[in-house]
Parts: structure tokens; sequence; C-alpha cells
């Protein structure tokens, strides 16, 4: 024998059972976070917190006007110098090395040709 069962449609009463349940449920949810265990000082934990305020973007921004301006000395003009001295000889040496190698583009009776056909299109078009 198959029983037929309906639903109970959600009557204002049972609406507000519900709420009710939920409320209750949140109260006591929120009541036990609140029962925690404290966590005792130790170093390992105020070390993080050291590190925590130093890796904080507030206090990165509160230091960013305290640095120190470095002046040009002797020594880093002669090191400049010397990189732009570097950087030039490398340079003009790779502009040695590729006078001595053949161009790419060789010119062949049959590129001649076809460059006479593209001046001749061009000059028609």
């Amino acid at each position: 024998m198959l029983c037929s069962y309906s639903a109970v449609p959600n009557t204002p009463e049972i609406e507000r059972i519900k709420n009710a349940q939920r409320n209750i449920s949140a109260v006591l949810y929120k009541k036990r976070l609140g029962a925690g265990i404290t966590v005792a000082e130790t170093p390992v934990t105020e070390h993080v917190k050291k590190n925590q305020k130093n890796i904080s973007t507030v206090c990165y921004k509160e230091q960013l006007g305290k640095g120190t301006s470095v002046s040009v000395t002797p020594e880093m003009e002669r090191v400049k110098k010397n990189q732009e001295i570097i950087s030039s000889v490398k340079y003009s040496r790779d502009q040695q090395q590729m006078k001595g190698r053949p161009s790419v583009i060789l010119d062949t009776p049959e590129l001649r040709h076809v460059k006479e056909t593209q001046n001749i299109i061009s000059m028609v078009g």
C-alpha cells in the first residue's frame, strides 16, 4: 500500500519559529566564541607581532619621509663612467662583428624582375 503524503505549507507561524531558532542558534554560537582560551605572550608571538608591524603598509607609509639621501661621490662618478665605457665598448664590438658579415639579401635576376614588376604595378595603380 502506497501512502501519499503532502508537504506542510510554510505558514506564518512556522516561519516565525524557524527565525526564532536561527536567532537562538546564532546567540549560542556567539556566546561560545567569546569563551576562548587566552594565549600567553611568548617570545615567538612577540616576534610575530613585531614582524607584522614591520610588514604593515601603515607603518611603511609612516616611515616614507625618514630616508637619507645619498650624495654623489667621486667613487660613484667613476663607477658610472666605467659602466658607460663598458656599454659603449660592447656596442662598438657588436657593430664591428656585424660589419664583416655578408648581406642576407641577394641581388639575383629573379629579385630584380620582381622589383621592376612591383614598380610597374605601383605606377599603374
